[in-house]
């Protein structure tokens, strides 16, 4: 489509072309006017000549019949006047035919007319009153060939007048040939030249235009409509070969711009992947990655400078040329890096252009190219350098939130192991020191032998349940599951008590969708190994069934259900600490725990809580209609 612009250029160009002078049209059409014409006149000349001739054969065979009339009456004359009377008036009609007269008025200025009158006078005056008088038969034979003479000379003239204007229709005939081949000749001529060699050159140049050739040029003489196409076309073509070489230009920009585009996303998508992929080791990835960066960029060196998150001051810089830090770096007095200093001129003469890695209102560092004086970076360039600072501050949060994450989960972990310790064994431990310090008193006071021997097997039971504790908690912490979570560490619990106890145990695990915390999972898994533990020690059962399924409020529910001897009542004997311990698990978990026996025969173990992420204030976002 023409831009306004194109179109007001062309016009403009069309207007400074001048108009054809000599016109090939005009030309042939006037070349075809004058044959025509010629034509028509040679067409209306020979038919006015045709007209003309029209009715002198009959006027030459009249004429003719009078020599034979006249020689028919000089052998009649002396014969019966009847006859000859008859023949007389033939002779007069034939005189005085209207063809004859006719020929007359055609060829008025010829002489027929005065030769007319001759032969007609005498045959008036000489030779009819002789064939009126008896005795003049004679002297009318005698005239006969004077008067055939006169009517011999009347036909001749008469023929040379009609052959004369038939040389005329001849003439005619010849010239308009002559001029109609003439002009036709140089009419070919003229379009040979104007027309048909034009033609072939323009159609030639066509073609090399449709083969993208815009070097050819035409010359066509004259001012005709040929030449200013011509000279229309070479413009054409000139304005052709600069919109191409333009577009070609354009194109090539655009393939280097899509090259540029296509090498920023590979290097993008590079640095994401091998930054997502190994989170440990983000600088090192990012040192590798520069001199990428500097090859794309097609700039001067690169390099990073990387601070400390909660600290102030740089701890690593590194340039694309080598995995070290740049000639003007100046670690660790940082003061004294050029970037502080106004313009950030090298003493190199080079500019220091500075990208910085931000995460909010943290300084990470900043990505740095040396730049010759005189030479910004393009838009694309800085672009590219904004996104990869990006980038790294990304990744540099993320592995420090990593970190963070995992000091977390360790100083959890302590913490999950310092309360499991402090509710089962640490109050173990301290009941037997009351015991302890109650045998003391005993000893002291001299009490019975009996009191003593009671005292220290409470203190020999207490001591044994605190050690059956210590080795729950051991195997609880060493339990090796392949997957985290809660799943994997039943899995392995199940297995271990079915293992040694030879009681077949079931589990119908139903949590699937249901994210628990650390504490959940310790707290859950305590309890269902407790409850196992006394499945296998006191139940007497064959068989085991464990099953945790959550209900549509959230709520969780744990049961162990086994077909053993029962339960009379939940309640601990002295020294021993089971249920109260499962009882606590349930309330840390803001659940309630009960053991109860089965109908069927046999105990169940029943826990029910909420779990954490239940209790968050979640709302729905609405989705724009």
């Amino acid at each position: 489509m023409m831009t306004p612009s194109t179109r007001n250029e062309s016009e403009a160009s069309d207007a400074n072309l001048p108009a054809p002078r000599h016109s090939i049209v005009f030309s042939t059409m006037v070349a075809f006017v004058i044959i025509i014409c010629v034509t028509l006149v040679s067409m209306i000349g020979g038919l006015h000549m045709a007209d003309s001739l029209e009715g002198d054969a009959g006027a030459i065979n009249q004429a003719g019949s009078l020599r034979m009339q006249a020689y028919r009456l000089a052998l009649i004359a002396d014969q019966d006047p009847t006859t000859l009377e008859h023949k007389l008036q033939a002779m007069d009609a034939t005189l005085g035919s209207a063809s004859i007269e006719a020929a007359l008025l055609r060829h008025d200025g010829s002489g027929l007319r005065q030769l007319h009158t001759q032969a007609l006078e005498q045959w008036q005056q000489t030779m009819r009153p002789l064939l009126q008088t008896p005795a003049g038969a004679a002297a009318f034979r005698a005239e006969v060939p004077q008067f055939v003479a006169q009517l011999d000379q009347f036909v001749q003239t008469l023929q040379e007048s009609s052959e004369k204007n038939l040389e005329i229709i001849r003439a005619l005939q010849v010239g308009t040939l002559f001029v109609t081949v003439l002009i036709a000749f140089l009419l070919i001529f003229a379009l040979n030249n104007k027309l048909v060699t034009p033609l072939r050159q323009l159609t030639a140049m066509a073609r090399q235009i449709s083969r993208g050739n815009f070097t050819g040029q035409v010359s066509v003489a004259g001012d005709t409509e040929l030449s200013m196409l011509a000279r229309t076309l070479n413009q054409m073509n000139q304005e052709l070969a600069s919109l191409y070489a333009e577009m070609e230009s354009k194109v090539d920009e655009k393939t280097a711009a899509l090259t540029r585009s296509n090498a920023t996303l590979q290097l993008l998508f590079d640095s994401a992947r091998l930054l997502y992929s190994r989170p440990d080791e983000p600088v090192l990835i990012m040192g590798r990655q520069l001199s990428k960066v500097r090859d794309i960029l097609g700039c001067g060196p690169v390099s990073l400078c990387l601070n400390r998150v909660a600290e102030a001051g740089s701890h690593t810089a590194m340039t694309s040329t080598s995995l070290q830090p740049p000639a003007y770096c100046k670690l660790p007095d940082c003061q004294a890096c050029p970037v502080n200093h106004k313009g950030a001129q090298l003493a190199s003469g080079s500019l220091l252009i500075s990208f910085d890695l931000r995460s909010g209102q943290t300084e990470l560092g900043a990505l740095r190219i040396e730049q010759p004086p005189g030479e910004p970076l393009e838009p694309w360039q800085t672009r590219l350098m904004i996104t990869l600072a990006d980038l790294y501050a990304a990744c540099l949060i993320l592995s420090d939130q990593g970190q963070q994450q995992a000091r977390m989960a360790l100083m959890e972990e302590r913490a999950v192991i310092a309360r499991e310790l402090h509710d089962s064994l640490a109050q173990s431990l301290s009941a037997q020191k009351l015991q302890l310090a109650r045998l003391k008193r005993q000893t002291a006071k001299g009490c019975a032998p009996a009191e003593l021997t009671e005292t220290m097997e409470e203190i020999e039971r207490g001591l044994n349940a605190a050690y059956r504790q210590l080795r729950e908690l051991l195997t609880t912490f060493r339990i090796k599951v392949n997957e985290p979570g809660l799943k994997p560490a039943l899995q392995a619990t199940v297995k271990e008590f079915g293992a040694n106890s030879g009681v077949d145990i079931q589990m119908d695990y139903r949590l699937d969708h249901c994210p628990l915390t650390p504490n959940e999972e310790i707290h859950c898994l305590q309890i269902v190994r407790e409850a196992l533990s006394n499945v296998v020690k006191h139940a007497q059962a064959k068989s085991c069934a464990l099953r945790l399924t959550q209900d549509k409020q959230g709520t969780i529910h744990v049961t162990v259900d086994d077909d053993g001897v029962g339960i009379a009542e939940a309640i601990s004997p002295a020294g021993h600490y089971g249920v109260s311990i499962l009882i606590e698990r349930a309330n840390s978990l803001n659940g309630t725990l009960t053991i109860t026996p089965r109908e069927v025969g046999g105990t169940r173990v029943y826990l029910r809580f909420p779990p954490d992420y239940r209790l968050l204030n979640l709302k729905q976002e609405r989705t724009g209609s």
